[in-house]
């Protein structure tokens, strides 16, 4: 044989083994942390970018909100209104250039009540042209009332506020992984935040005040939607935190940087959230991979006034984020698992080495018994409790040697005659057996033949409930032997109906219910039960005997039966008009041996036997009682 390469002996095992044992639960304790903390980072992101994206669409209805009071506070002003009633278009220039400045608004128009421009302060030289077809401006002339939403609109009207809006509106479209296929690669439509309101005077309209906000390319207003949701966070020089609105699935304005360092507009978003959110209008939220990094993303549906969905509100925290702190808490995992090891390395050398010292005298000890040397060990006072039991227990066992030819020999006599007494037992258990069975088979044997050459007589049914008896007779004696063993019930699918009344007419002709009027309350509407039907004939027989031997003088069982579909079960109640249980009683009435009839009339099997049947059936069993007006037992099956 070769030489080994590890030590072999039962310290280097022991330590080997400690540390395998170490070793394997940090492992798992690794593998097992990592998974729950990745899934909680992952929970509380997600619900993170939930409540972001919540938000966002907060800010931007207020947003929408704030800029819909200003125009409707500037249409109710004097100025505007005289202005407008006398179409004074350079007063009202005026006024909406100073507008647009002080309010940071992209669009101010003053519109007149057949929808055709009257001032623009983009543009003073150029009105007259009908905007009645803007979906606001048709609100506001049908309904008289301010509005304000998101809006869409195409690149000749943007064209007439002016060029630089319209350089702004024309976003070239960036072809982008996983997006669906678009037939321009150029979006020069401009998506908007609109508000308008009418100009009253006496009561009438005389125009409205309409102003805009142009979101395509406008980084001012979605930095401000990032700066309040996310501060100035950023992991490797980038920002945590992204924002973007979409038209359609084209980026228009965002904070998402692409590889190059610029804003990712023109990208496109995914075709599978494009669906879900833009065609099926729900929210999505998951990871997503943007432009060229992973994600925690939320995206929601940008409607217009009339609920139309014009783009999408998008917001994102970077996947890096919770990847740093996973690799973190990895990494002190790590650290955590290697101390450990090291720790236990040291101390496993060292106490084991201490703990074995017994073990090696008693090896050398038994070399020395081997070479018929047979002396005992020397106990040691400095010695520990397990020391000197060893120590002890070798020198008795040295001490023993010396008998064990004599008890050798008296366990082997006591073996055997151990043996011949089973055997003998098991002889006569079978004989019993036998004896048994033989009385049972002839009448077995004779019903069945006296059965089939009276089919027709006015016997047949006699014998046939003497033949089914007999069989459950034999059934009987073996579940009550099999009572300890649960044994699982042979399940068919049975008429409980069918079954308790087969059950009654043969105790009906017993004597002890000479005196009982059995009522029957039966459900018609109940299901087939699966149900061990000789098992379930015990449990009926045991229960309706205890109930008359409980009214000795007569009285009234009562066995209903129902049906609950809405918990899916077969409800069985045996009632009985008899003397009653002592409260005291009823907490023990299901202990095997149990029985408060007198000496020689019960066994106390019964009812544990009931209950044991019951719940091998998945079923439940309550017994009430008051004394002196009777018992009810109920019994609730499930009905599949």
């Amino acid at each position: 044989m070769g030489a080994r390469i590890f030590p072999s002996n039962i310290r280097f095992k022991l330590v080997v083994s400690l540390l395998s044992i170490v070793v394997v639960m940090g492992s798992l304790s690794l593998f097992i942390g990592i998974q729950i903390i990745n899934k909680n980072l992952i929970r509380e992101a997600t619900e993170s970018v939930r409540n972001s994206l919540a938000a966002t669409s907060e800010l931007y209805d207020e947003e929408v909100e704030k800029r819909s009071r200003i125009v409707e506070y500037l249409a109710k002003t004097a100025e505007i209104a005289r202005a407008t009633g006398e179409e004074n278009r350079k007063v009202l220039f005026a006024k909406l250039i100073q507008i647009k400045t002080e309010f940071a608004f992209d669009i101010v128009n003053v519109v007149k009540p057949d929808g055709t421009i009257l001032v623009r302060a983009n543009n003073f030289e150029a009105w007259g042209d009908s905007v009645a077809h803007y979906r606001y401006i048709q609100w506001i002339l049908r309904n008289k009332k301010p509005a304000a939403g998101t809006g869409i609109l195409g690149y000749e009207n943007i064209r007439n506020e002016g060029k630089d809006l319209a350089e702004r509106t024309i976003i070239k479209v960036v072809r982008t992984p996983l997006a669906r296929q678009r037939e321009s690669q150029i979006e020069d439509q401009a998506l908007v935040l609109k508000v308008a309101s009418p100009i009253v005077e006496d009561g009438r309209m005389i125009g409205i005040l309409y102003a805009a906000v142009l979101l395509n390319n406008n980084d001012r207003f979605i930095d401000r939607f990032r700066r309040l949701l996310f501060k100035e966070e950023r992991i490797d020089g980038r920002e945590v935190g992204a924002s973007t609105i979409f038209l359609g699935d084209i980026r228009v304005t965002t904070t998402v940087m692409d590889g190059s360092g610029r804003r990712a507009i023109g990208t496109q978003v995914s075709d599978e959230v494009y669906r879900k959110v833009y065609d099926e209008g729900q929210s999505w939220i998951g990871q997503a991979f943007v432009v060229d990094k992973w994600y925690i993303s939320g995206y929601s549906p940008l409607r217009d006034i009339d609920g139309r969905i014009l783009g999408l509100l998008y917001v994102g925290v970077l996947k890096d984020k919770f990847d740093v702190a996973l690799r973190t808490t990895t990494v002190l995992f790590l650290l955590v698992i290697g101390l450990t090891v090291l720790i236990a390395l040291f101390l496993s050398v060292y106490l084991i080495g201490v703990y074995t010292k017994p073990v090696q005298r008693i090896i050398a000890a038994t070399h020395d018994i081997a070479a018929g040397n047979y002396h005992r060990i020397e106990v040691r006072p400095h010695d520990d409790d397990d020391s000197r039991k060893i120590a002890n227990g070798f020198n008795a066992m040295v001490a023993a040697i010396g008998e064990r030819d004599r008890k050798l020999q008296d366990l082997t006599e006591r073996t055997i005659l151990k043996s011949e007494k089973l055997a003998s037992i098991g002889r006569l258990a079978s004989g019993i057996a036998h004896e048994i069975n033989n009385p049972l088979t002839g009448v077995l044997t004779y019903s069945s033949l006296l059965l089939e050459d009276l089919q027709g007589t006015a016997y047949a049914e006699d014998l046939a409930v003497i033949r089914d008896e007999t069989l459950r007779c034999r059934k009987i004696v073996r579940g009550v032997l099999d009572f300890a063993r649960e044994n699982e019930p042979e399940k068919t699918a049975a008429d409980l109906n069918a079954v308790l009344d087969s059950s009654l007419e043969i105790l009906e002709k017993n004597v002890h219910f000479q005196n009982v009027e059995i009522v029957r309350v039966y459900d018609p509407n109940l299901p087939a039960v699966p149900v061990d039907v000789h098992q379930f004939k015990q449990v009926i027989g045991n229960l309706a005997v205890n109930a008359a031997d409980a009214m000795p003088g007569g009285g009234r069982l009562t066995i209903t039966t129902a049906f609950e579909p809405e918990a899916g079960l077969i409800v069985i109640r045996v009632t009985d008009t008899g003397a009653g249980i002592a409260p005291e009683h009823l907490t023990r009435l299901f202990e095997p041996f149990f029985t408060t009839k007198g000496k020689g009339k019960g066994t106390g099997l019964g009812l544990p036997v009931v209950y044991g049947i019951i719940r091998r059936h998945n079923g439940t069993i309550d017994v009430r009682s008051k004394i002196g007006e009777g018992t009810e037992i109920t019994i609730k099956l499930p009905a599949t």
